[in-house]
């Protein structure tokens, strides 16, 4: 929720002026970008971890399927949350 700096009122994400005071509102380049490197180590660690999940199906270099599956399982609940995220703040 982006508010106002001025009379501290709440303000939609498309406003450019306070409809309280008239003043013009800033956008902080940092929070424009906030969550991008959350997002892709997010999203590295699922590949990975999909990938390791495809190895110990066919071999024994890996651990062991019941607990890759799991994992892989809750990284794409993490991932797809993440990718939300990152698409509300843009």
């Amino acid at each position: 929720m982006l508010r106002c700096t001025s009379c501290n009122g709440i303000l939609t994400k498309t406003e450019k002026v306070c409809y309280s005071c008239g003043s013009a509102i800033e956008q902080n380049a940092e929070e424009k970008t906030k969550g991008g490197g959350f997002n892709t180590v997010v999203s590295i660690v699922f590949y990975m971890s999909l990938g390791l999940t495809g190895l110990s199906m066919f071999t024994n270099f890996a651990p062991p399927l019941s607990v890759c599956i799991p994992i892989t399982v809750v990284l794409m609940f993490v991932k797809s949350s993440a990718d939300q995220l990152k698409k509300n703040q843009t």
